[in-house]
């Protein structure tokens, strides 16, 4: 028989957990993006300290999931929601380790280029929107228990995308020596490709969180 005392307990801690961890990566991620509009190379030495905290956070927060496993022995959607919230501690140190990545690609770019062309930097800055608001739902489903808006989910990552496709193409008309030449047009695609990424990884935890919820499949991306 599954024991469940102390079950609704831990997770709840692990929920208050949960929203803090999302909210330091939505924060870090968001000076990171900051600074790639500023030419700011600053930034890069915080997120590789949030980055080596982060590490520390996603051993605590699996081993407590693991506890529960071997404590209470969760029903089966327990058991989903359980292995949803492991993939969202691996899915969150991810956007951190992503905005790290940006962060040091601001440092190049803070180097070798003097000014960033608004074509970029525009597409860029609203994809980031888009990826907090895919955050900021994902933080309400996993941690209240929320539904899974899959309209605004779908309609979010869909701008993504368009953005996306707006930077590389604005990006693939710059002349040879805009940017500090190719290798700083190189650290540009990076940074959007690693926030196209960051959103595609929320897109697929909010499916998975759906499958915890009513164990049926639902395709947003």
């Amino acid at each position: 028989m599954p024991i469940r005392t102390g079950l609704d307990e831990r997770m709840k801690s692990i929920q208050h957990d949960l929203k803090e961890y999302f909210v330091e990566a939505k924060e870090v991620y968001s000076d990171a993006i900051d600074a790639f509009t500023k030419l700011d190379r600053e930034v890069y030495s915080e997120a590789k300290r949030v980055r080596a905290k982060a590490r520390e956070v996603n051993w605590d927060l699996t081993n407590n999931l693991l506890l529960i496993l071997s404590l209470n022995q969760p029903l089966m959607k327990d058991l989903r929601i359980v292995a949803t919230y492991l993939r969202a501690v691996d899915t969150v140190e991810r956007l951190i380790r992503h905005a790290r990545d940006i962060a040091r690609s601001d440092r190049s770019l803070d180097e070798n280029a003097d000014k960033l062309p608004s074509d970029i930097v525009d597409p860029v800055t609203s994809m980031h929107g888009s990826l907090n608001s895919l955050i900021d739902i994902t933080i309400e489903c996993l941690t209240n228990g929320g539904e899974v808006p899959a309209d605004k989910v779908r309609e979010h990552w869909k701008a993504v995308k368009a953005y996306h496709a707006e930077a590389v193409a604005a990006l693939s008309i710059l002349k040879a020596d805009t940017l500090g030449g190719k290798a700083m047009r190189l650290e540009v695609i990076n940074i959007v490709n690693r926030v196209d990424r960051s959103a595609y990884n929320i897109v697929r935890l909010n499916s998975m969180w759906h499958h915890a919820l009513h164990n049926e499949n639902i395709i947003l991306d």
